[in-house]
């Protein structure tokens, strides 16, 4: 097996170095959700919740690999993003919010994401259904991301379960596969079929990150 070859091979799960780039990033997006989160109260700015989750996540990302031959090159993969009540995602300037971030190692990227209610009692009636069938929908598309599945599988769950809730999906929205120094890559789960957005059919695959 030549040089290139084996980098080639060593660019997905397959390869232990990998996965443990993939641990440690999720360890420190985890870290830094719970920062943001820890952050949401009333009359808070979203600019500096945003503004401290991206400098934790370059402080975290560049204490480790520190002591390697190779450059490595690590930080956000994603800016902290916070989209407030009736925006979907990716806003960054209270009530519902939406925190996207994301971190990478050495190009490989683990996003998290995460909704909070700003308010005092509980959460009820249909903005509890939404809450729940996104909950569920989260659920049951990470259980179908499995090597023979197809993307289309994951769409049609997405349907049933919003369905099942009451609820509607939004048109537009999609789910990529994760690459190294790639966040949108050519698999994609669509949330809801329509007429203006379609994509490839695709089978899910070992050792690949969605």
């Amino acid at each position: 097996m030549s040089d290139n070859e084996r980098e080639e091979k060593e660019l997905d799960l397959s390869s232990p170095k990998v996965v443990t780039k993939y641990k440690s990033v999720a360890e420190i997006i985890n870290k830094a959700l719970q920062l943001v989160l820890s952050e949401y109260k009333p009359k808070a700015k979203i600019v500096d919740i945003c503004e401290k989750g991206d400098s934790f996540i370059k402080h975290q990302s560049r204490n480790m690999y520190k002591n390697v031959k190779k450059k490595i090159e690590r930080g956000v993969a994603f800016p902290t993003c916070v989209s407030v009540n009736n925006t979907l995602c990716h806003f960054s300037p209270l009530d519902m919010v939406k925190i996207d971030i994301g971190c990478h190692i050495d190009g490989f990227i683990a996003v998290v994401a995460h909704t909070h209610v700003l308010q005092g009692g509980p959460v009820t009636g249909s903005q509890a259904d939404v809450i729940a069938a996104a909950n569920t929908i989260a659920e049951v598309a990470l259980r179908l991301v499995r090597s023979g599945r197809k993307n289309k599988d994951v769409t049609e769950a997405i349907r049933k379960v919003a369905a099942a809730y009451d609820c509607k999906i939004v048109e537009g929205v999609l789910s990529n596969q994760l690459k190294q120094f790639v966040i949108d890559g050519n698999k994609v789960v669509l949330s809801v079929l329509s007429l203006e957005t379609r994509v490839d059919d695709a089978e899910f695959e070992e050792n690949e990150v969605s």
